[in-house]
């Protein structure tokens, strides 16, 4: 019988496949607060995300995290984006300013 301590699986133990099949169904802001700058496997992993995606999606997205991905992301995946989408509401005011 397995004991409980032999159960417990770590994610990072997960295989990079698996972990980039949970990373499309979450959005651009949680994989940001959830895996930026975990470790250097976690931010190969969100870049190699980014350019499979072909799509950005920046709706309601925190200014620090939209300056993150327009930072350090996008000139990376520039050339396999295929669409984007951009807020200028409350939550994220003069968002389409700030990506030009």
């Amino acid at each position: 019988m397995l004991t409980h301590s032999r159960m417990k699986m770590n994610l990072e133990s997960l295989a990079n496949e698996l972990l980039l099949d949970i990373f499309e169904f979450l959005n651009n802001r949680h994989l940001l607060h959830a895996f930026y700058n975990l470790n250097h496997r976690f931010n190969n992993l969100l870049l190699t995300h980014f350019q499979t995606s072909q799509y950005l999606d920046f709706y309601s997205i925190a200014k620090c995290d939209f300056d993150i991905v327009s930072q350090e992301y996008i000139p990376l995946v520039a050339n396999q984006i295929t669409a984007l989408r951009l807020s200028n509401d409350d939550e994220t005011p003069h968002q389409i300013n700030y990506f030009i």
